[in-house]
């Protein structure tokens, strides 16, 4: 995981990863909120082709059909309704980048317009024991990324910023963890099975959760939304769908400051 973190920074950093349209596009909507993805602009059974892999290298809908084998997402379809699953143990991330090395933000997104995070989970398998505090067992069903910028050096490396939102199958709701040198954030929003099989939307304001956690004001243009699904750590089998993921005006408020 660590190797990743680094990895990821240096592309963004380097121009490795750069944000292009492709079948889906970022939509402004009038009400203000920003649909980043929802899935129905691609065919059922494939890999989302405008997202990439962990390096920021390649888009996995592209690969062979052996690397493409390792990423166990695939687009599903409910009730005329299509959303991203999961179905597997391998720890793959998928990466939809927001920005490129040519512009800062090309999207047009500013998070203290839009600082509400929204997304749907629906948790269909969750890995037995795992535990986001320990490292031999840090398997979740289903985990959304934010990375927004780069923080502390580690390893003569600068690592970056990141929040997780995880539902985790052991902790308890609403705790928080520090990893990777104080650059990563893991916030807990779900814990257990009982909600098992239902769709749930979480709700954050990145905003507010940025200050609080590093304890510094946000860059305004997030680098990247990140999903990760796994059991490779515990040898669990995981199924997850992800859906609907965008960013809201705080309605309770104006402009987050």
């Amino acid at each position: 995981m660590l190797r990743f973190i680094l990895v990821l920074g240096y592309l963004f950093i380097h121009g490795g990863m750069q944000a292009q349209h492709h079948n889906s596009e970022i939509k402004t909507c009038a009400d203000g909120s920003v649909l980043l993805e929802d899935f129905e602009s691609y065919a059922k059974g494939t890999i989302p082709d405008n997202w990439y892999n962990q390096r920021g290298t390649g888009r996995p809908a592209l690969y062979s059909s052996d690397n493409k084998s390792a990423y166990k997402y695939r687009v599903g379809e409910e009730n005329g309704n299509k959303f991203l699953r999961y179905e597997g143990k391998s720890a793959k991330h998928l990466s939809l980048p927001l920005v490129n090395r040519d512009k800062d933000n090309i999207y047009n997104i500013n998070i203290y317009e839009t600082p509400i995070l929204s997304w749907k989970v629906r948790a269909l398998e969750l890995p037995e024991n795992a535990n986001e505090k320990d490292d031999d067992l840090n398997d979740s069903v289903a985990s959304l990324y934010v990375f927004f910028d780069m923080g502390r050096v580690a390893l003569f490396k600068k690592v970056p910023k990141t929040i997780r939102y995880t539902w985790s199958s052991t902790l308890e709701k609403g705790t928080e963890l520090s990893k990777f040198f104080g650059n990563q954030k893991i916030v807990v929003v779900e814990s257990g099975p009982e909600s098992t099989g239902q769709w749930i939307t979480f709700r954050r304001n990145i905003v507010k959760d940025y200050k609080r956690l590093f304890g510094d004001k946000p860059p305004k243009y997030p680098k990247a939304i990140l999903l990760l699904s796994d059991g490779d750590s515990t040898g669990d089998w995981v199924k997850a769908d992800y859906d609907d993921i965008k960013l809201l005006p705080d309605m309770n408020g104006s402009k987050t400051k």
